[in-house]
């Protein structure tokens, strides 16, 4: 009899021991929902870590932009304080040379013209001193004497008009003033040197230094109020001759009739000038005035590139330059080759200077061999390497046009009528000249001596046989200027 295995024992024992598992459908959603759950938590930290980054690089971008604009509105300023300084200090350099022009005056009309012109410019001397951090210093003597030298040099005028005689005492006094003036230039002379060197920060005063979340220096106050406690006696003067600024006061016939210049064709302009991609040129403002320009930094570079025309007017660069390597000749043969390259080859050097390794040499443009001081270039050459530190065509923009030079109606004999009996005449050429009233006149330059052997020029009109302009010839080692 066939008898079944014992596997069926053998199995129910078998599932009589093996544990007992109940079915769980709540159990198995919440091992699904845990692994959701870790996923969701993952998830979310990967999106919160990203968040925090995305966070953290858009602060850092916008702390750099604001430390850039920062950065820009200080140079910014610091260039605008530069540029009026610089001006003031022209003026007050010229003045002692203006009032030794008054003592070679042989006319009632040019002591007159000279007089006329120093009131005009010591208006413009305290513009600039206004446009500088100084306002809260109360600079009266210095203000006053600006006003007192115009006032005098006027009434002296007045009185020859009359008939009059200028006494040995109003000599005096005007070589007073002509001292007091000197005194004041080498006061600020040596705090740009201290601006220059970057002792001072002559724009770090009030808004700048508040930016920056710094304290404005004193030192810049106190050098102004050096200055003003040196003329508690008798204050300060400022005058610019015929060939300097005054021109700007002008409109500017080298732009008109040329069509508006975009701000991105100007800023490829001052790319190109400067030699780098339009990339690096960045934006600086704008200038309205007889000058529109849009202005451009790049580095230690400044430049202003005109509107209209899109011409380069003004170019500085504030690098430092170390020891001097190059001769004068070799720093004029490079400024020469520099306008040449820039397609402006009909300059003619005139006169030059140097001031902390800086050689700046002014040309004239020159036209069927009459030299044009009305459009006039200042060019800088740093002596350390030949690099060209400084462009300064403003006046070039101002005066220059088409002209039709005219035959002299007055002979040379007859001009050097003209001229004091104290000079000598050594040579004579022919210029054409701006005069104060924003016009030009067409003159003979005569070369002279002077009686205590100074360099003289002398420009008689060529048409009316007027005395229009003195100048004095200043030679020093460190170069040639006429005054």
């Amino acid at each position: 009899m066939y008898n079944p295995p014992a596997a069926g024992k053998n199995r129910q024992d078998e599932m009589q021991t093996r544990p007992k598992t109940k079915y769980s459908p709540k159990r198995k959603d919440e091992s699904a929902m845990g692994k959701f759950l870790l996923k969701l938590r993952r998830r979310t930290i990967v999106r919160v870590v990203t968040f925090t980054l995305a966070i953290i690089t858009a602060l850092s971008i916008y702390t750099a932009i604001g430390y850039s604009r920062a950065d820009q509105y200080q140079r910014s300023v610091e260039y605008t304080y530069q540029r009026a300084l610089d001006d003031l200090t022209q003026y007050i350099d010229n003045i002692n040379v203006s009032l030794s022009k008054g003592m070679y005056a042989g006319t009632a009309n040019q002591f007159g013209s000279i007089a006329s012109v120093l009131a005009n410019d010591a208006a413009s001397a305290k513009s600039c001193l206004s446009q500088l951090p100084v306002s809260d210093l109360h600079l009266d003597n210095t203000t006053k004497f600006i006003s007192q030298v115009g006032d005098f040099t006027k009434s002296l005028a007045k009185k020859l008009q009359n008939g009059g005689e200028i006494t040995r005492e109003e000599r005096e006094s005007m070589q007073k003033l002509a001292d007091y003036a000197r005194q004041l230039n080498d006061a600020l002379q040596a705090l740009m040197e201290q601006i220059y060197a970057g002792t001072i920060q002559l724009g770090g005063v009030e808004a700048t230094m508040q930016l920056m979340n710094e304290q404005p220096d004193p030192s810049v106050n106190d050098g102004f109020l050096e200055i003003e406690d040196s003329f508690a006696e008798y204050p300060s003067l400022i005058y610019d001759g015929p060939f300097s600024d005054h021109i700007l006061q002008q409109r500017a016939k080298y732009l008109e009739g040329r069509g508006e210049t975009s701000k991105e064709e100007c800023r490829a302009k001052a790319a190109q000038f400067l030699s780098v991609d339009a990339g690096n040129v960045a934006d600086a403002g704008e200038e309205a005035g007889v000058i529109p320009s849009y202005n451009f930094t790049s580095g230690d570079v400044y430049i202003n590139v005109t509107k209209p025309g899109g011409f380069v007017s003004y170019y500085l660069n504030s690098r430092y330059v170390g020891e001097q390597k190059l001769s004068m000749e070799e720093a004029v043969e490079k400024a020469t080759q520099f306008l040449q390259n820039h397609g402006m080859p009909d300059m003619k050097e005139t006169y030059y200077f140097t001031s902390d390794g800086i050689c700046t040499i002014n040309f004239a443009y020159t036209q069927s061999g009459v030299t044009c001081y009305t459009d006039l270039i200042k060019v800088g050459v740093a002596l350390d390497d030949g690099a060209i530190v400084l462009f300064d065509a403003r006046g070039f923009v101002m005066n220059h046009t088409d002209r039709t030079l005219e035959t002299p109606a007055v002979s040379e004999d007859q001009a050097k009528e003209k001229l004091s009996e104290l000079l000598t005449v050594n040579q004579v050429s022919q210029a054409l000249i701006p005069l104060s009233g924003g016009t030009e006149a067409q003159c003979y330059e005569f070369h002279c001596t002077g009686q205590n052997q100074e360099e003289i020029l002398v420009y008689v009109n060529s048409k009316t046989g007027a005395e229009e302009r003195i100048l004095i010839l200043l030679k020093s080692d460190g170069g040639v200027l006429a005054l």
